[in-house]
């Protein structure tokens, strides 16, 4: 699974409203991350498939494929996605990519023989980093790492980030998915990241995967202590229902990267379980488990 894949789920359980606004011009009022049809095999981890409600009353699926880099095979395979979306929720699709780095011979159409498809691209280092600064949205700013100027505002997006109004939990998971996205171009913005804020940062469901990702090399004195820490206050502080679905699609991610498919009855099995401490657990042994039947095996105790 690769790292912008978690960081843009841990961001959207907390903020996809503000970012669909902001980024596609809409006016919401209310939006839902629709579960990955299990027969769909096809579908990729960075797809994410939102029905949205706008202000005006219209209701439709946006259908958000992310992208570290451009691949020539973008616009077939997102319109594979829009026909499955349309044919299995009756509603009309906008088909989006979001480019996370500078990428080359990117179109917003696909025609061929009698297809002809649009789609529209969102390239974020097209865009200003300073002017998302200074809208101090927080919700924006684990973006701005990777927009024009961002690594000389990046420390300012950290700290509107920090000193917000959000939840000690919410700041930890943006934090978090800010590191994991501006790795993509700048190793050591996520290692400066972690040196200002790795107390609160313990604190994310994502943190494993900073550390796996190796950004707190020359950083471990007191680390464990301040993750055993850290668990015990996110679960204090509890978790959105958004969050925990969020969390356990990085579960089968990790569990479909590793092993390749996934049963269905452990999939079923998994939206079972509601308590962020367990799944918290799950999504650990799921990195490190040796086999497929010894995460199983861990489910099952935790259904017990």
């Amino acid at each position: 699974m690769g790292s912008y894949d978690a960081a843009m789920k841990v961001i959207l359980a907390h903020c996809r409203e503000a970012a669909l606004e902001y980024f596609l011009g809409l006016e919401l009022q209310e939006s839902e991350i629709l579960e990955l049809p299990q027969e769909t095999a096809s579908v990729r981890r960075s797809d994410f498939p939102i029905r949205v409600r706008t202000d005006d009353g219209r209701v439709f699926i946006v259908l958000l494929e992310v992208q570290s880099r451009w691949e020539p095979q973008v616009p077939l395979r997102l319109l594979e996605y829009d026909a499955r979306y349309r044919l299995k929720t009756g509603l009309s699709v906008l088909p989006v990519v979001m480019l996370l780095t500078p990428s080359g011979s990117v179109v917003e159409s696909f025609e061929d023989g009698g297809i002809r498809y649009r789609f529209r691209v969102i390239s974020l280092a097209a865009m200003d980093a300073r002017e998302v600064v200074e809208r101090g949205n927080p919700c924006l700013m684990p973006f701005v790492g990777l927009m024009r100027g961002g690594p000389e505002v990046f420390q300012m997006a950290e700290e509107a980030i920090y000193g917000s109004g959000l939840g000690r939990s919410d700041k930890a998971d943006l934090l978090t998915g800010m590191a994991l996205l501006s790795g993509l171009l700048d190793k050591d913005l996520p290692r400066q990241l972690l040196e200002r804020r790795r107390d609160i940062m313990m604190e994310s469901y994502a943190y494993e995967l900073i550390k796996k990702e190796g950004y707190e090399e020359g950083l471990r004195s007191g680390v464990q202590q301040g993750i055993q820490q850290g668990i015990q206050q996110g679960i204090q502080q509890g978790m959105e229902k958004g969050t925990l679905h969020a969390l356990r699609e990085l579960i089968l991610e990790t569990l479909d990267e590793r092993f390749e498919e996934v049963p269905g009855n452990l999939r079923h099995d998994l939206r079972k379980l509601e308590d962020p401490h367990d799944l918290k657990l799950l999504f650990r042994r799921a990195l490190r488990a040796e086999s497929l039947r010894e995460f199983q095996e861990a489910l099952e105790h935790f259904l017990d």
